[in-house]
């Protein structure tokens, strides 16, 4: 059909262009803002994750700086809290030996003769990261499964030590 057929009021609806900026802002705006706020939530799980798995390998320093005369980690745990700002039951640590590779239980104990023994360290951290946006509405909105408001990040590191 061509524009010239139809009554002048249609004709000039059809041809005016005012609006169509604002349309098309309304129709990408919201996509915009959902970007906008995932960038901001993954930045902050990465630098999260950044900054626990920065705070065990720490911990796992200050072990091999001062070295464990025992099996026990209570010196690490309170280093490894104050590294990253967590509560100590979010924080595990433990010594372990290896002779000729082979994990032994207990960690005081000499290899056997002619074994290559090592002595290791190994931290773990975990911290909860709030989202910044509420994810959970937006997921059930449009019938998806919801997940939780925060998500939980995780740091490691083991160092031979001997």
């Amino acid at each position: 059909m061509r524009i010239s057929l139809l009554p002048p009021i249609a004709r000039r609806v059809i041809e005016d262009r005012k609006g169509a900026a604002v349309v098309e802002l309304g129709l990408v705006l919201p996509v915009i803002l959902f970007l906008f706020a995932g960038i901001v939530d993954v930045s902050r799980y990465v630098c999260a994750k950044i900054d626990v798995e920065q705070a065990a390998q720490r911990t796992t320093a200050f072990a091999l700086a001062k070295r464990p005369t025992s099996s026990s980690v209570a010196y690490l745990i309170p280093e490894a809290t104050a590294a990253a700002g967590v509560p100590s039951s979010n924080v595990t640590a433990e010594l372990f030996l290896e002779c000729n590779g082979v994990r032994q239980s207990k960690y005081d104990n000499p290899c056997p003769a002619g074994e290559t023994s090592g002595r290791f360290v190994r931290v773990s951290i975990r911290r909860a990261v709030a989202f910044q946006f509420n994810w959970t509405a937006l997921a059930g909105m449009l019938g998806m499964k919801s997940m939780g408001s925060n998500i939980t990040v995780t740091g490691n590191s083991l160092m031979r030590i001997q």
